[in-house]
């Protein structure tokens, strides 16, 4: 039998097998070689030939998705007062608004205090490039993440009635009647001002060429050019709109007549849409699948391009707010249990997170897992702060056993003649 070269593949977290160039990889990382019993089939090819073959193994293999769950407590707290709207979280900090004018940041590791300001917001508040943004009363205000400290504050003359959205040093508010104002971040400055007709409850979205994206309460998905505030198109669709999502050309909306619209996010033209059984709550993208939850209690995996369906599955819980997909998981928020996360392959559910109530805003999510490091806060109604760590990344070594008896055979002992 004509044996095919030696190839060595690492693999981490799967089981795959080239019986072409006799490759077995299994476990959590394990390196082998040799050769398949089939290896004869790959005896005329070239080196160049199976130099391709194992970069397309390689290209088209799909990496695990991310072990968010299970988890282990790293802490948990208890406020002095309940929230006032949903919090943020950066790579070192949570931050949490809560009633009677406070607001607060905690260490993200330890849960203790970093600091506390007195602050009347009722406004989910947003952080981006080391700055926390917060509405209060009818005033946009910037403070210094690390420290609190106020950074500069803008008065807006009418009601802000959406969070405020960042981006790439923008910072987006839609007020009332229905009016888009544009900031520079790192100074309040407001480059421009939109009048679109109708205010609306959700944050702009970024997304496509340079452009952001709303659904209003009129019904209309308008699209607005980022730099400019120019308008980009619009449509006109039957019901309340959900929050919009964003994936690579296309735009993505739910309402309450029960379909999921997709449209081209240059000209605004309706791509797709699916039927379902009840309203639509929100959408992610993760590559070119796009994952949408409806009141029906069902979430569905989607092609991005035209909606194909891959799969639709219960979700098992009441969904509240949008998905969030990232690293080959969809996070679902729910009322019992609070957090559902999918595997986005195949929609078979990872694992769950009971929270200690019914959650205020989504649960806080670090998509970039690292070993011993918070990953998932969710923070409750009766203001229940729980910090959970990934147990799939704490790598860590089974204890040391003490050796009860050396292996081997005794030897008896020599005696010098």
């Amino acid at each position: 039998m004509t044996r095919s070269a030696y190839y060595i593949v690492v693999r981490v977290a799967r089981t795959t097998r080239c019986c072409a160039f006799g490759v077995l990889v299994t476990s959590t990382l394990v390196v082998a070689s040799g050769a398949c019993p089939e290896a004869r089939q790959a005896a005329g090819t070239t080196a160049e030939q199976r130099r391709e073959a194992i970069v397309r193994m390689w290209r088209d293999g799909k990496p695990a998705p991310a072990p968010l769950v299970g988890t282990e407590p790293a802490w948990t707290l208890t406020l002095p007062r309940a929230p006032s709207a949903a919090g943020a979280m950066d790579d070192r900090r949570i931050y949490i608004p809560l009633r009677q004018d406070l607001l607060v940041a905690l260490n993200r590791e330890t849960g203790l205090l970093d600091w506390i300001r007195t602050i009347d917001t009722t406004s989910p508040v947003v952080v981006g490039n080391a700055s926390l943004f917060v509405v209060s009363r009818s005033t946009i205000r910037a403070l210094d993440a690390a420290t609190g400290e106020d950074l500069w504050s803008v008065p807006v003359d009418t009601a802000i009635t959406a969070p405020l959205a960042w981006d790439s040093g923008w910072l987006i508010a839609i007020v009332e009647p229905g009016e888009v104002l544009a900031l520079r971040a790192a100074d309040g400055t407001i480059v421009w001002r939109r009048r679109v007709g109708a205010a609306s409850p959700h944050p702009a979205v970024p997304g496509g060429k340079n452009a952001l994206y709303f659904s209003l309460a009129d019904g209309r998905v308008v699209a607005l050019g980022l730099e400019h505030g120019e308008p980009l198109w619009e449509q006109k669709l039957p019901g309340t709109l959900g929050e919009p999502a964003v994936a690579r050309d296309r735009v993505f909306v739910g309402s309450t007549d029960n379909f999921f619209y997709a449209f081209d996010d240059d000209s605004g033209k309706l791509e797709w849409k699916w039927r379902n059984g009840g309203d639509v709550i929100g959408a992610a993208a993760d590559g070119d699948v796009v994952y949408f939850a409806s009141l029906d209690n069902i979430i569905r995996a989607v092609n991005r391009g035209n909606g194909n369906q891959r799969w639709k599955k219960p979700t098992g819980t009441r969904p509240v707010l949008p998905p969030r997909a990232f690293g080959g998981v969809v996070v679902l928020p729910g009322l019992m249990p609070a957090v559902t996360v999918f595997i986005g392959e195949t929609g078979a559910i990872m694992g769950t997170h009971a929270a200690a109530g019914n959650l205020v805003g989504a649960p806080l999510v670090d998509p970039a897992l690292k070993p011993f490091r918070v990953a998932l806060v969710t923070i409750t109604r009766e203001g229940v702060v729980e910090a959970l760590r990934p147990a799939g990344v704490m790598f860590r070594e089974a204890a040391l056993v003490s050796i009860p008896a050396l292996p081997g055979r005794a030897l008896a002992r020599e005696r010098i003649q």
